[in-house]
Parts: structure tokens; C-alpha cells; sequence
């Protein structure tokens, strides 16, 4: 096995998958690093197409119950019994940008930390995921320009590299708390806490999407339903109202976590009982354009549109 490993969790995103493991294949990172998926479950011939179409991949294959954060720890155990000395971990949907998966390795290296690229959306061409700083009730990401590189607290999982002393000294993700969402900003702030440094690099960089992820609509001015906001925000891909959440505000920031929760949490029912009283149409007329986040969102669903009719434009014209 090679010094690197990367290792990609990977459910029913057949096309997101195939795409990125083409960019690495086209970027040539197969020649210094091994490529490891951790398919969990999927039912949509992700593994069979990886199969048939990457046959130098490493395929692991889960039962649907590891999510990302167990998905993620079964690439690292294989990574590190078969030796390796780094490893990637990379979401599916997360296009590294020529280049940057090395330099965000030599930054690991030269550093000895763990080391965090910066993810940009392609639907507003602005950064989304990357190292972050613990505050007095949460975390803020660090704004990182290329050529730099900033301690930070903790990281975003996306596109991530972990030497393995780092590994070897704290293990893997918290699966048991973290199932999914916020296992890769606890895993970053137990390894600062253990004294091992945390580094965001601002010239390694990865095009990313929002995709179809729902939980980032406003609670307020957003297109789901009250039953899907509540559905949503209950859900362990989500994090922030559920056990996982609450354990979280509870473990890095003790009493002030708890008392963040409670207020995330008031906020969330006086939404929702609002909802009930207003109708969406006025309170998209009357606050709308002031909520940078609705914008925002608004911004993302207009580009998908434009992406889908491109799309049905062009087949059109094949045909």
C-alpha cells in the first residue's frame, strides 16, 4: 500500500462518486496515494460502476448503518493496518482543484498536523468548508487565502489529511455520538486538545456543492414544510437539535454549551409557532431581502435551475 490513502464514504450518489474519482484519476493522485471508497449500503450500483470503471479503487463495502462518520473510520482502520502514514478523507461531492490534495499532504507533513483544504461553492463561488475557530458559545470558519496557512481549532470533514500519529493518539471519529453530523468539528477539537496541531491551507482547494441538502433552508423564510423542518432538524444527518447536537454543545463548552443549545433550540419553536400565525408569502415580502442566509439559499435553488435547463437545452438539441 502507498504512504497515502484516500478515503471517500460514499451512499446513492453514483454520478457524484464516478465524477470524483474521474478527477483524480485525470489529476494522476493515484500514482502517490491509494484510493479507498467506503460504500455504504448503496442501492444505486455505486460499487458495480466503481468496479467496472475504477478497478485499481479499494471498495468497502457497509450494511447502510455506518453513515459518514463509521464510514470514515472503517477507510482509516484498513488505511492504517496496511500502513499508511497519511490519510484524505475526501466527500464525494468535493472536486479537488489540481494540485491540492499534494499540497495539503506536504502542509500535513511539513507541519506534522492535521490539515484542512478549503471548499468552494460552485453555485456562489465562495468558501464554505474549511478550518474553523472555537468561540465562546460555537465555531466561525477562518478565512485562509492561498499561500497561507492558519492554525485553527478544528476542521470541516471534507477534504481533510491526517497523519497517522494523529490517528494513533486520539483514534477515530466519536461514531457513537457522531453518527454523522459534527464528528469531523469534534474529532478537530479533540486533537487540539490532545496538543496536536490543527492547520487550514488556503492553496489547497476543492469545488463543492450544496446539492440537495436540505437542512441548510431558513427555518424562517425556506420551502420546507413545518412537519420537514421539524423532520429535518430531528434527523442525525443534522445534528444541531438532536442528542448528538446537545452532546456536542456539552462536551467542548460545558454549561455555555447547554445554554447555547436551549436558545438554538427557543429559536427553533418561536420559528416554527411564527410559521403557524404568518403566511411564508408575507414574511418573504417583509424580511426576505435583508436575511443574507435566504439570499444565499435563493442564489443556490436559482443555479440549479439554470444547471437543469442548460442540461435540458442541450439534449434537446442532440436531439
Amino acid at each position: 500500500m502507498k504512504a497515502t490513502c484516500i478515503v471517500i464514504p460514499v451512499f446513492n450518489r453514483r454520478a457524484t462518486t464516478l465524477a470524483c474519482l474521474a478527477a483524480l484519476r485525470e489529476q494522476k493522485v493515484p500514482d502517490w496515494a491509494d484510493v479507498l471508497v467506503v460504500d455504504d449500503g448503496s442501492s444505486d450500483g455505486t460499487g458495480e460502476a466503481i468496479k467496472a470503471e475504477f478497478p485499481q479503487t479499494l471498495l468497502l463495502r457497509g450494511d447502510g448503518a455506518l453513515w459518514w462518520s463509521g464510514a470514515i473510520n472503517l477507510g482509516m482502520e484498513h488505511a492504517l493496518e496496511a500502513g499508511a502514514s497519511h490519510i484524505i478523507w475526501l466527500n464525494d461531492d468535493c472536486l479537488p482543484q489540481p494540485g491540492s490534495l499534494a499540497t495539503l499532504l506536504e502542509a500535513s507533513l511539513c507541519h506534522h498536523a492535521i490539515a484542512v483544504a478549503h471548499c468552494i461553492l460552485r453555485e456562489l463561488g465562495e468558501v464554505h468548508y474549511a478550518g474553523l475557530r472555537k468561540t465562546a458559545t460555537g465555531l466561525e470558519m477562518i478565512s485562509c487565502q492561498r499561500g497561507e496557512v492558519i492554525a485553527c481549532d478544528t476542521v470541516c470533514g471534507n477534504c481533510v489529511c491526517v497523519p497517522r500519529a494523529a490517528a494513533e493518539r486520539i483514534g477515530g471519529i466519536d461514531a457513537r455520538h457522531f453518527p454523522h453530523a459534527m464528528g469531523d468539528p469534534d474529532y478537530g477539537l479533540r486533537a487540539t486538545a490532545a496538543g496536536i496541531p490543527v492547520i487550514a491551507v488556503g492553496s489547497a482547494t476543492c469545488w463543492s456543492t450544496y446539492g440537495t441538502n436540505t437542512n441548510r433552508e431558513s427555518w424562517l423564510l425556506g420551502h420546507l414544510s413545518i412537519r420537514q423542518l421539524w423532520k429535518n432538524s430531528l434527523h442525525p444527518t443534522n445534528g444541531w437539535l438532536t442528542r448528538s447536537g446537545l452532546f456536542f454543545k456539552w462536551r467542548h463548552w460545558g454549561l455555555r454549551g447547554l445554554a447555547a443549545y436551549a436558545a438554538t433550540l427557543a429559536r427553533f419553536l418561536l420559528t416554527t409557532f411564527i410559521r403557524m400565525l404568518i403566511p411564508q408569502s408575507a414574511l418573504r415580502a417583509v424580511l426576505g431581502k435583508k436575511s443574507r442566509h435566504h439570499q444565499r439559499m435563493e442564489a443556490v435553488r436559482s443555479w440549479e435551475n439554470q444547471k437543469e435547463n442548460d442540461s435540458e437545452n442541450a439534449s434537446d438539441h442532440v436531439r
